[in-house]
């Protein structure tokens, strides 16, 4: 909060290291600092395949981004929310060289559109074991529901679970967002490649969560690792209206070994 407690002091020529994350349980934020820009290295913990310098950073509920700075405009500058109404508020933190006083300025950064695929490679992601359609939707009373598609009977499945994986197995999930909200997409304990995004496809960009614009569409390639995990929205109210649901392990059959001889168990873990 910019009224309260110490500006955060730099020097001229120093790099710091921003470790951001949303911690909130509704609505993402833009951010900027007067006068910089911010070369992203990590997305959720993750090392991006291409490092990019911007002037805007966005994360949505649950997201994290690591961005360097380099301090080569000395002065007494805000990072904040680009929204002026929650800068106002006080949505924002003092950046302040050494030696340098004064009111703290902001500059408003240039409009710029935040593209997940700028920190991958252009090359495809490798060919998925299994591609699932999903989709999300407002129901009664402003419910998100996520679900199936069934190709088969051209309608939208009411499964629970939502869909069943094999551990290892390249799993593509195709993603619909016909709501007309952002959703900050999540499944628990598990990482994901981000292949496409709209029309862009891409690859080697490693997420947690990743934010869906109102009406838009992304694929996951997902291998799963971890069983029991859950799929959901990470906007708290989204998740309260519905958008949630498990995702089960196929059953596996696992060699062992009985008085000397190889036989197989039927059960998960033996």
């Amino acid at each position: 909060m910019m009224e309260h407690g110490e500006p955060i002091c730099v020097r001229q020529g120093e790099r710091p290291l921003f470790r951001l994350l949303k911690a909130s349980a509704s609505m993402g934020i833009s951010l900027a600092l007067a006068g910089h820009r911010f070369t992203v290295n990590a997305l959720d913990g993750n090392l991006v395949q291409t490092p990019v310098a911007v002037s805007t950073l966005e994360l949505d509920v649950a997201e994290r981004v690591d961005a360097i700075v380099e301090m080569n405009n000395p002065g007494a500058w805000i990072l904040g929310s680009t929204d002026d109404k929650d800068r106002d508020m006080g949505m924002g933190v003092v950046v302040e060289y050494a030696d340098r006083t004064g009111e703290p300025q902001w500059i408003a950064p240039p409009k710029a559109t935040w593209d997940h695929t700028a920190f991958g490679r252009s090359m495809l992601a490798p060919a998925p074991d299994v591609s699932i359609d999903l989709k999300v939707r407002a129901g009664t009373r402003r419910a998100r529901r996520l679900q199936p598609v069934d190709h088969q009977r051209q309608d939208v499945a009411d499964t629970n679970p939502l869909f069943t994986v094999q551990r290892g197995k390249r799993n593509r999930l195709v993603m619909n967002n016909d709501s007309g909200d952002e959703l900050p997409v999540h499944i628990r304990r598990h990482s994901f490649e981000v292949t496409n995004v709209g029309d862009q496809p891409t690859s080697g960009v490693i997420k947690e969560t990743i934010s869906m614009p109102r009406f838009s569409t992304a694929e996951i390639d997902l291998v799963v690792d971890d069983p029991g995990t859950l799929f959901h929205c990470h906007h708290q109210d989204h998740m309260d209206e519905g958008f949630a649901g498990p995702i089960v392990y196929a059953l596996e059959r696992r060699p062992i070994v009985l008085h000397g001889s190889a036989s197989l168990c039927p059960c998960a873990p033996c």
